[in-house]
């Protein structure tokens, strides 16, 4: 990743790092504790750079969400009758992952989680499909938001917290973060509910969160299509150590 004038790495029970200027969004277990965490079983979502693919009307993405990632997604799915994302991914940066989804959304493809759509996937790619696409492993996964609550920020390097939120390029993110969410008809929240609460920390001692399908339609998030039932994603979803968050509004 390029360092140019300034490198920030702060924690919005994810990790963000802005880099001239990058707000990356990735999944990043927390150190085991008293708690049984996640085990990520694909390798391929920590692809960097991501492998990017296509093969009949699909588009395969693998890895991170890097800066280079929507040109890339744009020149393999522009006229080449793509209709369908089938993502694995940890997720990445916020920006590319926005234009992913709006692009998305704008144009009617349909959203496959093969195994892994966490963070900046969760918040973007995931909630903009036409139709959305569940295994009964595959996991999907928020970790907060850019709008999320300031406390959960730190932010280190050559810059205080109060300068990180006053950057412009922070605050024009934050802007098209909500007008995204508006566009495609999904509560912003989606992406940080569960920190509003005071408990945050002592239920998701890993920081990390999902939805039930019920919670999800609240959210805005519909046109779900699960493997073989919505219960079944939850009850897999449980035995391998998710904690599910509530609808808030």
């Amino acid at each position: 990743m390029r360092h140019v004038h300034f490198s920030i790495f702060s924690i919005f029970n994810h990790q963000v790092m802005a880099s001239a200027f990058l707000i990356v969004f990735l999944f990043s277990p927390a150190p085991c504790g008293a708690y049984e965490e996640i085990d990520l079983p694909d390798v391929k979502a920590l692809l960097d750079p991501p492998e990017i693919y296509s093969r009949g009307d699909v588009l395969y993405y693998n890895g991170k969400i890097t800066d280079t990632s929507y040109v890339a997604v744009l020149n393999l799915t522009i006229n080449h009758g793509i209709k369908k994302i089938s993502i694995n991914s940890i997720g990445g940066d916020a920006r590319n992952a926005m234009e992913i989804g709006d692009y998305i959304y704008r144009n009617g493809l349909s959203v496959d989680v093969r195994s892994v759509c966490a963070s900046a996937c969760a918040n973007y790619i995931f909630p903009a499909g036409k139709n959305k696409y569940l295994g009964n492993n595959s996991y999907l996964l928020w970790h907060g938001g850019v709008n999320g609550p300031e406390r959960e920020v730190t932010v280190s390097g050559n810059i205080s917290k109060d300068d990180f939120f006053m950057l412009q390029e922070f605050k024009k993110l934050k802007n098209d973060d909500i007008a995204f969410y508006r566009r495609i008809g999904v509560n912003i929240r989606v992406s940080f509910c569960p920190q509003l609460k005071d408990d945050y920390k002592e239920r998701f001692p890993e920081k990390w969160f999902s939805y039930p399908p019920e919670d999800l339609e609240k959210f805005g998030i519909k046109n779900i299509h699960y493997a073989i039932s919505a219960s079944q994603w939850v009850l897999s979803m449980r035995n391998k150590h998710v904690i599910f968050a509530s609808y808030c509004n």
